[in-house]
């Protein structure tokens, strides 16, 4: 298998994504830290060992049949289908670590990161995984293999309507992953919102952190270290 997830190892892409990121990084080092591997960022907001996380890569990673569906899905489409290999690893090893019962993702798309997510429940046998997107093209969430789909729950719309109503219904949550529109506004938007319902020791995920300031900016707010890792940004509710 063409996958590897020690440090240097064989996944190619590192954790160079804060060079394109949106503003000065110095104006942000109290409050964001750059890490070049994915194990630094997962021990970061989880405080996984060494050990741990290299179990959970390795199951995740010799699951035959989950990575030759999404290999199989991927060849046969040529147009964008979500997150690549190592940050579906890392969602899916700080799902595995942190056991969640609840987590909430804006922007699913073709259902890579949900798939990860749903996989990491599976394994755990408990927590079920809440996801809020405004299709377009494709079905949302395609790429999902149907025997991990019993945990899952879509609801179609934009999280500027959809996201408080859902929050308000669960009450609190474990993780939030934001990957919807990478707007300014929305993502402070849904930072914001999901942190008033996320458990303290819960985590707040983000892609394309890279895009503008949003990231850097809700960490100051409410006063939490962020870490980066590629162009995805974790922080903890302490």
């Amino acid at each position: 298998m063409s996958y590897g997830y020690r440090r240097g190892g064989r996944f190619g892409r590192r954790g160079y994504g804060f060079r394109r990121f949106a503003g000065s990084p110095e104006s942000y080092n109290e409050v964001l830290e750059f890490v070049s591997d994915p194990e630094d960022f997962i021990k970061a907001l989880t405080g996984a060992g060494r050990a741990e996380i290299d179990r959970f890569t390795a199951e995740i990673i010799s699951n035959r049949g989950f990575q030759e569906h999404l290999a199989e899905n991927r060849r046969s489409y040529r147009g964008f289908y979500g997150i690549g290999p190592t940050l579906g690893v890392t969602v899916y090893t700080i799902c595995r670590k942190l056991r969640p019962g609840a987590v909430v993702e804006t922007g699913v798309s073709s259902g890579i990161s949900s798939a990860y997510i749903l996989c990491a429940l599976e394994d755990n046998k408990h927590g079920e995984l809440y996801s809020i997107d405004l299709p377009w093209g494709e079905q949302s969430g395609w790429m999902i293999p149907d025997y991990l789909r019993q945990r899952w729950h879509l609801e179609l719309g934009r999280s500027t309507e959809k996201l408080a109503p859902l929050l308000e219904k669960l009450g609190a949550i474990d993780v939030f992953l934001h990957d919807s529109e990478h707007s300014y506004q929305n993502m402070v938007f849904e930072f914001q919102t999901a942190w008033k319902h996320l458990r303290v020791g819960g985590i707040l995920l983000s892609h394309n952190v890279n895009y503008n300031r949003a990231f850097p900016d809700f960490c100051q707010s409410v006063e939490a270290k962020g870490y980066l890792f590629d162009d995805m940004g974790g922080v903890v509710k302490a």
